[in-house]
């Protein structure tokens, strides 16, 4: 049935020379989503084909050669035998479950926010094979706040924020109890606190290259 006042309306726009015609909205461009069952299939050909069974997360100019994947926001080509995969940590990762012996990140979980951070912890806890263990180095809150928050008055929170913050773009901070917290609900097994180059693992031994930071890093070592 024609609504009689559309129609009405047609009729009048008609008598004065236009013409009333709905008009569509172009369609939003909407990207196909990775088909990550496949990618994993792909990538785990790929390692088990180059021997890699360890990835070294967050990368930045850090490159780890033979037996690893290195991995940030940007890939790119690689000279032989370092592999460098772009992929965005904050969200689903496009390696197998269960295939990683040991999984290593220095200075980056601190450049996420919380939710990023955890979404992160879950893909390394699935990629790591049972018994596998990620080694992380890392910002903690104590010794942040020992550094950079040295008076009550505001100066010096402005100044803290500043230096601990906006300066290296950091988002989130674990404590030695939030990660904990944090890492026993993914279903870590074993959670323990280390010193800076040091561990029971030859693959995870010596790995650090940010000495300087001693005093305000955390070494952690979450095993599947």
């Amino acid at each position: 049935m024609k609504n009689p006042v559309k129609e009405t309306l047609r009729k009048a726009a008609r008598l004065l020379g236009y013409r009333i015609s709905r008009i569509h909205p172009p369609e939003s461009p909407s990207e196909k989503p990775p088909d990550f069952v496949a990618l994993r299939e792909r990538y785990g050909e790929m390692f088990r084909e180059r021997g890699i069974d360890k990835a070294h997360y967050g990368c930045g100019p850090v490159r780890f050669g033979e037996g690893w994947v290195n991995i940030d926001r940007s890939g790119g080509e690689m000279p032989p035998p370092q592999v460098l995969i772009g992929v965005d940590l904050s969200g689903e990762q496009p390696f197998p479950s269960d295939f990683f012996r040991f999984s290593f990140s220095e200075d980056f979980l601190e450049h996420l926010d919380q939710a990023g951070a955890i979404a992160f912890l879950y893909e390394a806890h699935r990629t790591l094979r049972p018994g596998g263990v990620l080694r992380l180095s890392f910002p903690g809150l104590r010794g942040i706040l020992r550094k950079h928050y040295l008076s009550n008055d505001f100066e010096s929170v402005r100044a803290g924020r500043e230096g601990a913050y906006v300066q290296h773009v950091h988002k989130h901070l674990f404590c030695e109890e939030s990660l904990s917290i944090v890492a026993s609900h993914i279903g870590f097994s074993k959670i323990e606190f280390v010193e800076y180059g040091k561990s029971i693992h030859d693959e995870l031994r010596n790995l650090e290259f940010r000495e300087g930071q001693k005093q305000t890093n955390i070494y952690a070592e979450l095993t599947k």
